[in-house]
């Protein structure tokens, strides 16, 4: 990089403080065992400090430190501008934490590769009043408790002020209508906009699931893009306008319009997050959001968070299986999906069922993945052309050739013209599984229909 021409740099701290704040980030915790980002954050780190930061582009990155081919590797600019968002936010964490006093403090701004360095001032400790009276340390520990009452009980009030609602839900309590009830009077205690607001987010929820198509994702929107109207502070509203947007996001080519749905589905995961961390509705918008930019640990992190939160909760069981299932962690979804952990709780809608018989189809048990696709249908999951896909699929596995013949048929009369396989192909991380899938249809008989 030496032939780059070189640009006069900002007012910056020495070398020998960068490269100790360099190593000191790096030692982290959220950064020891992430190379990539730490190689990333030196990268730029030092091309800033050698006054080549308006010359470092995502291609420049792909090649130099990643030593990518950006011509050659199309993906290679997706890459870098995940990895961006992950060294941001782990940035965040860290100063957040243990680099909370650090002198330095380093940024890398959204829409550039450049870092920014931000010296901290040493504020010089308040003047003294007459009588130099100064806090003892039984002075100094009881206000410590009394700002660590004020913490908790802010906390506690987040919790339980209905704008902050969390319901943490156990197996054997299944959400009962007496909460919804109460939900909606809290909500009617703020305006009546409110109330409407949380009852068109409850209609909009049964849109989520991606086989209902085009249109249905599209009237969800409406639906919640009409909430956030009403009650813009509502969480639930831009949660669930996360998840349909990053849906949406799946039904089209790779390129700028599909980078615009994805950068608005983290928008509304984020506003959700501003006005209501805590709930598990949040963490599976954050997570959504992450995999349809392809940010998979992040996914999963924000996935998992929200099972902690609401471990009974279906929705979040759908996006943590979901994820596992599309980025090809079968283990993962089968473990977060035991049907016996919720026996007691109404299955109609949710999709993780149908998670469960792909994850199984996968490893190579077909009866199981039979079994669970079957049962999807019988407790009223969702039963589109790629859930019978799958158990066309898994009965031809399985040897039960006749019958995978007649599921076919019926496959053939009610999704003539569907290409489930293309959406597919957007949909999982990798190619293979989809090819595994196409393979077993086409034993069975299958042709894909001309587009």
């Amino acid at each position: 990089m030496g032939g780059k021409e070189k640009i006069e740099a900002p007012t910056l701290p020495d070398r020998d403080s960068i490269e100790e704040t360099l190593d000191a980030i790096c030692a982290s915790d959220g950064f020891a065992a992430a190379q990539r980002l730490q190689d990333f954050l030196r990268y730029v780190v030092i091309e800033t400090f050698e006054g080549r930061g308006a010359q470092i582009f995502g291609k420049t990155i792909a090649e130099d430190v990643y030593k990518r081919s950006p011509d050659k590797e199309g993906d290679s600019s997706n890459l870098v501008r995940v990895d961006a968002r992950r060294l941001r936010r782990a940035l965040e964490n860290y100063y957040a934490g243990p680099g909370e006093n650090d002198r330095i403090r380093i940024h890398i701004d959204p829409g550039q590769y450049a870092a920014r360095f931000e010296i901290a001032e040493r504020r010089a400790p308040p003047a003294p009043s007459r009588s130099f009276w100064r806090p003892g340390p039984v002075v100094l520990a009881i206000a410590a408790t009394a700002v660590l009452a004020v913490a908790i009980f802010s906390v506690i009030h987040m919790f339980v002020s209905h704008e902050h609602e969390t319901v943490a839900l156990s197996p054997a309590a299944p959400p009962a209508e007496s909460h919804r009830t109460a939900k909606r009077e809290a909500f009617l205690e703020k305006s009546p906009a409110s109330v409407h607001a949380f009852n068109l987010t409850e209609q909009a929820r049964n849109f989520y699931y991606p086989e209902l198509g085009k249109k249905p994702l599209a009237e969800a929107r409406a639906l919640y893009e009409n909430a956030v109207k009403l009650d813009t502070h509502y969480f639930g509203a831009h949660a669930g306008l996360a998840q349909v947007i990053g849906f949406q996001s799946f039904h089209l080519p790779p390129g700028a319009e599909r980078d615009a749905l994805v950068d608005l589905a983290e928008f509304h995961a984020k506003e959700a997050e501003k006005y209501n961390a805590a709930d598990a509705w949040t963490q599976s918008a954050l997570a959504w959001a992450a995999f349809a930019r392809r940010d998979i640990p992040d996914a999963r992190i924000h996935a998992a968070r929200a099972m902690e939160i609401a471990p009974a909760d279906l929705f979040a069981v759908d996006f943590d299986a979901l994820i596992s299932v599309l980025s090809g962690d079968y283990i993962r979804t089968i473990s977060v999906t035991d049907p016996a952990r919720y026996a007691d709780l109404p299955l109609d809608g949710h999709l993780f069922q149908i998670c469960v018989g792909v994850a199984k189809f996968h490893l190579g048990d077909f009866a199981g993945a039979i079994a669970a696709l079957e049962r999807n249908m019988e407790t009223g999951g969702p039963s589109g052309p790629i859930n019978f896909a799958y158990l066309i699929a898994a009965n031809q596995k399985a040897g039960e050739l006749e019958h995978a013949r007649q599921l076919l048929e019926q496959f053939r009369t009610t999704w003539p013209t569907t290409r489930f396989d293309l959406f597919l192909y957007s949909f999982f991380m990798e190619r293979a599984p989809v090819d595994d899938l196409v393979a077993a249809l086409k034993e069975a008989g299958w042709e894909p229909p001309e587009t």
